[in-house]
């Protein structure tokens, strides 16, 4: 996972946020509490397995697979006032599919506070209507079952947005889009596009 270089409290924010998101993704048991550093988290994933593996193994009398988290992240954006970390995490406890989460951090590199999309975005309700018309041409162009993808209800944007050095990057991912729980709908829309609506 990145990890902010430096000393003070700035660089200390930042690394406490994308430690967290790694120890809510490992965070398995929930009859347990959250653990607050990576090495118990780990632990923890390791002994909720142990502790299902034995309850179920009995009963079926053998042992169940290994369970998997798969978490990494990266520098996607970054200037002297600014940051944007991309973060990953797959996390499979034996499910058929893995349990995807996708998101963006966005900084402000002075203070290291986390910044929202109310945070970067100057009208939410226009860019919001530019995002949904860039979504409903990314999704018509690509799937064979856009109609299933187009949501009937109202659109909102995705809980974080990216940004890289062509653009904003808008990503749907399974927890975003209701129709298809696989699908990832992800599109750039160029700064020359949206800059009228920032505020970084």
């Amino acid at each position: 996972m990145p990890k902010a270089q430096g000393k003070g409290p700035a660089i200390e924010k930042i690394n406490h946020t994308l430690q967290a998101f790694v120890c809510q993704a490992l965070h398995i048991d929930a009859a347990s509490e959250k653990k607050e550093t990576l090495e118990e988290s780990m632990q923890a994933f390791d002994t909720a397995y142990d502790n299902f593996n034995t309850l179920i193994s009995s009963e079926l009398k053998e042992e169940l697979p290994q369970w998997e988290a798969l978490i990494d992240g990266e520098v996607i954006y970054n200037t002297t006032n600014f940051a944007c970390i991309a973060m990953n995490s797959s996390i499979n406890t034996g499910a058929a599919n893995s349990n995807l989460l996708l998101r963006f951090f966005n900084f402000d590199a002075n203070t290291g506070d986390l910044l929202t999309t109310k945070d970067v975005i100057n009208n939410i309700e226009e860019f919001t209507a530019l995002v949904e018309n860039y979504y409903n041409k990314e999704v018509n162009s690509t799937f064979t079952d856009a109609d299933n993808l187009l949501n009937n209800n109202q659109f909102k944007l995705p809980e974080t947005l990216g940004f890289s050095e062509e653009g904003i990057i808008i990503l749907y991912d399974n927890f975003n889009v209701g129709a298809f729980e696989k699908e990832i709908v992800e599109f750039t829309i160029p700064y020359e596009v949206a800059n009228t609506y920032l505020k970084i």
